[in-house]
């Protein structure tokens, strides 16, 4: 008998799993569903969780005049959309439009349907895609849509997303307790200091490209907190965070006081650099994430061993263009790792002032041929990446030093590859380089399998 003709497992489940089986779906591809056949036609109409946002809709890249087609077009099919559930559950609701002063009526009424329905997820983002940092922000007319008092009034709220509002006032919420997730972006963020201790089963906190932010101290039980390029008008902050397991700061300088802190936490990102980022791609446990600057300040230190105690951290990330100034920073957190398991070396371009120094007191013809070996070398480290390979005499002298130190204690080598990833940004000849290094690696590896790409 043809397979083929036999229905398919999900024609044979009634209507009600196949609604909770597309809720779970992206909202542009729980719209895809509609064209699979005369049955599945309507029932996107009833999945709970309900996202306008523009990039889903609109192309960024169109010409002005059928951008604002595409814009209209998308803003219609919304109010039909809205029309058209009245009487179905909605658990989460999302509105992301850019630049939304001309339809505010239409945005008003979208916010007030998600209130109505009691939704648990709200999501108002009205920031651009083209701002990459608060400088891009005007602040007066840029900032038009105001959070209304009835959101404010909402009980039923666990997590909410506000992105580019005006006059927020966290001290307007009326019920606070139920909160779980928060988040916030591109505005002036006032009075959260209050709403954070009122808000007892909050379990993760985002805090993106913010100013005007009072606080000088986070306390809860925040499982997660990240900090993206934020304008703190105070020099440090203080964080009593006793259960967080995700700890995430990108942004100028800062200084931290931890009152009681999570000692066994999951991951650590910490990148001083100017407009630093954080990626969200690490899911891997007890990760720690760290900046150049770190590694630089570490040697610039006059106490350096007082800057870290042993952690941890079973896969180390480092940011960093393999500079002298840098190395003390590696071996620290060589030394103060000794569960390594991975070690990650995320290549930054080099310095655009080329130093003519003495080395910043670290030869590297040299500085890597010393065998001091540290307990992950010898006991646990099993991998090392390279990202954005480029040959160059730091990196080789680096991963020989790794290579060569892995040998381990008797019961033979401990490192078992060496991951290389070459940079993007070369030319063919310059990647031939990459790729002959790579292989001279190899060739100089007696246990270690050596792999590029």
């Amino acid at each position: 008998m043809d397979s083929s003709a036999q229905p398919d497992r999900f024609s044979n489940l009634p209507d009600v799993l196949l609604v909770l089986i597309i809720s779970c779906l992206p909202f542009k591809d729980c719209i895809k569903t509609s064209v699979l056949s005369k049955r599945w036609r309507y029932l996107c109409l009833q999945t709970t969780n309900v996202s306008f946002k523009e990039s889903d809709f609109v192309n960024p890249t169109l010409d002005e005049t059928s951008w604002i087609s595409a814009r209209h077009a998308f803003i219609d099919y919304a109010c039909r959309w809205v029309d058209r559930i009245q009487d179905q559950d909605v658990e989460s609701f999302e509105i992301s439009i850019s630049r939304p002063s001309i339809y505010m009526s239409v945005i008003e009424s979208l916010i007030a349907f998600a209130v109505g329905k009691q939704v648990k997820k709200l999501v108002l983002d009205f920031s651009k895609p083209i701002w990459k940092t608060t400088r891009d922000v005007h602040e007066y007319l840029d900032l038009t849509v105001e959070v209304p008092e009835s959101v404010y009034n909402l009980t039923s709220l666990e997590s909410l997303t506000v992105r580019a509002c005006r006059t927020f006032d966290p001290l307007r919420f009326k019920d606070v307790g139920i909160f779980k997730s928060l988040s916030f972006g591109y505005m002036r963020l006032e009075n959260l200091e209050p709403l954070l201790s009122k808000a007892s089963g909050l379990e993760s906190l985002s805090i993106n490209e913010c100013w005007g932010l009072d606080f000088k101290k986070i306390a809860g039980n925040m499982r997660e907190v990240a900090f993206k390029n934020c304008d703190f008008p105070w020099t440090t902050c203080s964080f009593n965070l006793p259960k967080v397991d995700i700890f995430k700061y990108s942004g100028d300088i800062f200084c931290f006081h931890f009152e009681g802190m999570n000692t066994n936490m999951k991951e650590v990102h910490l990148d001083f650099g100017v407009l630093g980022e954080y990626d969200d791609e690490l899911d891997d446990e007890n990760t720690l994430k760290v900046c150049s600057y770190l590694l630089q300040a570490i040697h610039e230190s006059d106490h350096p061993m007082h800057m870290l105690r042993p952690v941890k951290t079973q896969h180390l990330v480092l940011k960093t263009k393999l500079e002298p100034r840098e190395f003390h920073g590696i071996r620290l957190f060589l030394k103060n790792c000794p569960d390594l398991e991975s070690l990650t070396f995320e290549m930054l371009p080099p310095s655009p002032i080329t130093r003519f120094t003495s080395y910043e007191g670290s030869d590297p013809r040299v500085y890597w041929l010393y065998n001091i070996t540290y307990n992950c070398m010898r006991k646990t480290l099993k991998t090392v990446v390279v990202k954005n390979f480029k040959c160059g005499p730091n990196e080789l002298n680096v991963l020989k030093y790794l290579i060569r130190s892995g040998s381990g204690l008797g019961s033979g080598p401990v490192l078992e590859k060496v991951e290389i990833f070459v940079s993007n940004g070369l030319d063919e000849s310059q990647k031939m380089y990459a790729y002959e290094g790579a292989e001279m690696l190899q060739r100089i590896s007696e246990h270690v399998q050596v792999s590029w790409a």
